[in-house]
């Protein structure tokens, strides 16, 4: 017993540290010679012992009856800082009170540190209140326990209360205190702090140089804090890197590596910090270059093997891009930790390279690396896409045996993970299996729902938030306005719209445009009105919400509106406000400001913009310009899937099937694979232009040469083509034996065609289909009202409208508009409210003498039967079209082509009357109606009279 007690007192002699059990042997050891010795041995004993407790050596002490000396207190009262041990702590403190130590200044100076360090801010100051004679170091303990703690003022005016004391503050006291005013709250401070340090002669410290430096610089004041880099006459590595991080800090990279260069030529070498604080301001591809010359210093320097700095590379140069370099940089890594694992984790899956992230994953726990919660969390980042769910779900069950699950932010990512992964059933398991949750485990859930397409499911979590969670907070009402941001539920948007004014948040400019989309998508654009209206501060991202919004609900003129008011109040337009209100023109057919908004663009040079260059092409074909469309996709240096097909489109509705495919035929020379989207481009071309064999032939290929599955679009577009050729009864029989179940559009196409062909029995079938899936569609009703007229069967006709009566259909009104600088001009069937009423009936009846003159007679199967025929050709005269085309020709000057647009399918009788029209007037006549575009031109219409 003895021998081994003799050893333990070497190992403590030898700075070798033993732990509780070994101390309290040797203190009831029975050997005066080796418990003389213990006593004396103590002292040195205290910064060695192992994590076992500063109380229970002092319990030790006490039994043996021993007087403690103040060295020995010492010595306790700096284990329990080291273990942040406030317990232990307080006995130490109870025990010197006992013994009449608590003035003993030595003991009262570590007494303050340790409650600082442990935490215990309040339980310093009233031991530093309580002593009766205060030295510098006294001062200094409290002002570094507030450093510590983040207690700036309190520092702060104790540093001042001292020098009223008399007492002069030292080198560590300005340490102290400018550690303490290193806040961007507390600059003013700072520059007292520094004008004294003057007076005091103390800027001739290095040490207190690089304090004022880091103050500068957490202050947010990098100009300062070059100056007093600038008058330093003695600068240490400590000097260069504080002020490179500064610079690094607030993305200055420039600056960062003009003064490692200017380092380097003083004679300063870097240190492992100096790297790392240099690498971890290159944050982008620019950096790359620097990243790469700086790696050429470190490899000749003594820090090549550095695990730190070798860290620190990878990580630079994943975030400039360059994933190769990183991977040679960890590949050559003589010693790597977790750190170099979870870095290199996070540049793959930052790349979004799921399996390379997963190999360095394993590849760490074969060279005995643990991982952390840092590891989980970088990769899981990579894991967003449903083919990497089985993976997703071995890590959950890794973490799960090392029970990181407890980690809320661990726990988060998993949520987030199996959300992204389209498993949001797992998401929820975990979630409800979570012992500890925060704002974002919540919040991640409605996420996790919303991308799930399941709005009632994320409102519902969201109101049990609200019941038994934390509050929500912005990020959290931001998701739930996504979430809900539909037709069927803009009551719960309200609800939440009015929480978020009681939470305080309706102010916030993100909050507001989140709004703002929320109740354009739940199809209330007088709401979204009002809620832009009430911001008192607005982005570009809130123009571009009110300007899309208004363009997606229809509301084209609002749109334009809005934008020229956004550029009245200064703002400048980005790329996505023009290509919003491009939609708008395209919508409303305002072709003139189309035009006016691609001046503008021109100017600022963003129509080298691929998506700038799509939106033009769809604006003119929308508008009717098809040779613009063209020429602006001809000028474009770089094309995608999306500037193809719109052009095709843009063909099929003008009538110009041919030049459609021709561009589909392009298209594919020049290796563009086409998408679903681009055959219903090619197929609608080929049904507007009865191009049937072709239509067949490009139907066919859709699966056979492209891969792709025919959808219910695609069926459409057959069906319609083939109607339209006359192939009534393969069109039937298209829809029979479709793989997937025909939906009211399909049916629609047949009947359209029955109409055109005059096939009143298939007619029937076709309605009583198109009924079953949407029986309050007034199309149909007046479909095959029409055909009953048509066929002089009356009586259907009267049982058609008494059914519409009965099941409270109503038919949505004829309605034509023409745009007259830069005004909408609206009309419906015998409209009177026009300013302009008596010109345009004159104009109206000045035309239908001289089309009458050149062979036009009215097509009147379709007036009722019980009006007499002189009022049945009024009735035709009156049409929304031609009121609309009228107000064209007495409103615009002579020669000028006119643009008018029809919520419904161009009236045959109006057809034939427009084409009489345009020879009369000698002008061209550009109709847009639901369907499809007619130019008229000299008695002829683009589309052959096929339509």
């Amino acid at each position: 017993m003895a021998m081994n007690s003799w050893k333990l007192l070497v190992r403590i002699k030898d700075g070798i540290g033993i732990n509780r059990s070994s101390l309290l042997r040797l203190l009831d050891c029975r050997s005066d010679a080796i418990h003389k010795m213990g006593l004396h041995s103590i002292r040195r004993a205290g910064p060695f012992l192992r994590d076992d407790g500063a109380s229970d050596v002092l319990q030790t002490l006490q039994k043996i009856g021993e007087r403690v000396d103040p060295q020995t207190y010492v010595q306790l009262l700096k284990r329990c800082s080291e273990m942040k041990d406030l317990t232990a702590g307080l006995k130490v403190h109870e025990h010197i009170i006992q013994h009449y130590y608590q003035h003993n200044i030595y003991v009262v100076n570590t007494l303050i540190k340790m409650y600082a360090q442990c935490g215990n801010v309040r339980e310093a100051r009233q031991v530093f209140d309580t002593c009766v004679k205060k030295t510098t170091i006294t001062w200094n303990a409290m002002i570094t326990g507030y450093a510590q703690q983040g207690y700036t003022k309190e520092a702060y005016s104790l540093f001042c209360h001292m020098q009223e004391e008399g007492l002069k503050p030292n080198t560590f006291v300005y340490l102290s205190v400018l550690k303490a005013v290193a806040s961007s709250s507390a600059l003013e401070w700072g520059k007292e702090v520094h004008a004294q340090a003057i007076d005091a002669g103390f800027l001739s410290d290095v040490a207190v140089g690089n304090a004022l430096i880091n103050m500068y610089t957490k202050c947010g004041s990098i100009k300062d804090a070059q100056e007093v880099f600038d008058e330093m006459r003695v600068r240490d590595v400590i000097s260069w890197t504080t002020l490179i991080g500064g610079y690094g800090a607030r993305g200055h990279v420039r600056e960062v590596f003009r003064l490692f260069s200017q380092m380097q030529q003083e004679g300063s070498q870097p240190d492992r910090v100096t790297y790392m604080a240099i690498l971890s301001a290159c944050t982008d591809p620019d950096a790359l270059g620097r990243v790469k010359k700086v790696y050429d210093n470190i490899k000749r320097s003594y820090y090549r093997n550095d695990v730190h700095v070798g860290n620190a590379l990878v990580t630079a140069f994943a975030k400039c891009g360059s994933i190769r370099d990183a991977a040679q940089v960890f590949d050559k890594l003589e010693k790597r930790d977790s750190n170099s694992c979870n870095a290199m984790i996070g540049a793959y899956a930052g790349n979004g390279d799921v399996d390379k992230a997963y190999e360095v994953f394993v590849q760490m726990q074969r060279e005995g690396l643990e991982p952390n919660r840092i590891t989980f969390l970088s990769i899981l980042n990579a894991c967003a896409s449903p083919a990497v769910l089985a993976r997703g779900r071995l890590l959950y069950a890794q973490a799960k045996r090392a029970r990181f699950l407890s980690d809320v932010s661990v726990g988060n990512a998993f949520i987030n993970m199996f959300a992204k992964c389209g498993s949001v059933e797992d998401a929820r398991r975990i979630f409800d299996q979570m012992i500890k949750r925060d704002a974002i485990s919540w919040t991640s859930m409605i996420k996790g729902y919303t991308e799930a397409a399941q709005s009632e499911q994320a409102y519902a979590i969201f109101q049990e938030m609200r019941r038994v969670g934390p509050n929500p907070d912005k990020v959290t009402y931001l998701s739930i306005l996504n979430a809900i941001a539909s037709p069927q539920v803009l009551e719960w948007g309200k609800e939440v719209h009015a929480q978020i004014i009681a939470a305080g948040y309706e102010t916030d400019v993100r909050m507001g445009t989140a709004l703002l989309n929320m109740y354009f998508k739940c199809g209330s654009p007088k709401d979204a009105q009002e809620v832009f209206d009430k911001m008192t501060t607005r982005d570009i991202v809130t123009w571009n919400t009110l300007i899309g919004g208004y363009a997606a609900a229809g509301c084209s003129e609002e749109a334009l509106t809005a934008f020229r008011q956004m550029q009245s109040e200064e703002y400048q337009p980005d790329k996505v406000t023009y290509m919003n209100s491009l939609n708008a023109c395209a919508n409303s057919g305002a072709l003139e400001q189309g035009k006016s908004i691609h001046a503008q663009l021109l100017e600022l040079g963003f129509v080298s913009d691929m998506g700038v260059g799509n939106a033009l092409v769809h604006m003119y074909a929308k508008c009717g310009s098809i040779i613009d469309a063209r020429q602006v996709f001809d000028q474009m240096t770089s094309r995608d899937i999306i500037s193809w097909t719109t052009l095709i489109r843009g063909y099929a509705q003008y009538g110009s099937g041919r030049d459609g495919l021709e561009i589909f035929e392009q298209m594919k020379t020049e290796g563009i694979q086409p998408d679903e989207r681009t055959f219903v481009g090619v197929l609608s071309a080929c049904s507007h232009a009865g191009l049937v064999e072709e239509g067949r032939h490009y139907f066919a290929s859709l699966s056979r040469d492209h891969g792709l599955n025919p959808t219910v679009e695609h069926y459409g577009c057959m069906v319609d083509l083939l109607g339209r050729a006359g192939h009534l009864d393969e069109a039937e029989d298209v829809i029979k034996n479709m793989p997937l179940k025909a939906g009211a559009p399909i049916w629609g196409a047949l009947l359209g065609a029955c109409k055109i062909h005059n096939n009143l029995a298939m007619a029937e079938r076709a309605a009583e289909q198109c009924l079953r899936c949407q029986p309050q569609d007034a199309g149909v009703y007046v479909l095959l009202s029409h055909m009953y007229a048509e066929a002089g069967e009356w009586d259907s006709v009267a049982k058609l409208r008494k059914l519409m009566e009965d099941r409270r259909v109503k038919k949505e009104p004829g309605r034509s508009w023409i745009l007259v600088d830069k005004q909408v001009h609206s009309f419906v069937a015998e409209d009177k409210s026009h300013p302009q009423t008596e010109q345009i009936y004159a104009e109206l009846e000045r035309l239908s003498q001289e089309i009458k003159g050149l062979g036009y007679v009215p097509d009147t199967r379709l007036v009722s039967h019980d009006v007499d025929e002189e009022l049945k050709e009024q009735v035709l005269c009156h049409h929304s079209e031609r009121l609309a085309i009228a107000y064209g020709l007495i409103s615009t000057p002579p020669g000028k082509p006119i643009h008018i647009f029809k919520n419904l399918r161009v009236c045959p009788d109006c057809h034939t009357a427009t084409k009489f029209i345009s020879k009369i007037v000698g002008r061209e006549i550009v109709a847009r109606d639901a369907n499809r575009f007619h130019h008229f031109k000299n008695g002829v219409c683009s589309c052959g009279d096929y339509w």
